[in-house]
């Protein structure tokens, strides 16, 4: 979830970049300018991809 661009400090790098308000854990809001977004995304892809694995091989009866 985006919403309107800001110049608030980026919550992950403390830069001064134009940010954007996301959903970040527990539905807190956090701003984070594009390239923190990039490796903030890339983080949470791998998370659920590995989680979305270890459920197939339990469900699936495999170690």
């Amino acid at each position: 979830m985006t919403t309107m661009r800001s110049t608030e400090q980026c919550s992950a790098c403390d830069e001064d970049h134009p940010t954007f308000q996301y959903h970040g854990k527990d539905l807190q809001r956090i701003a984070l300018c594009k390239s923190c977004y990039d490796v903030y995304m890339a983080k949470e892809m791998a998370q659920y991809w590995k989680d979305h694995i270890q459920e197939e091989m339990r469900r699936t009866g495999k170690s």
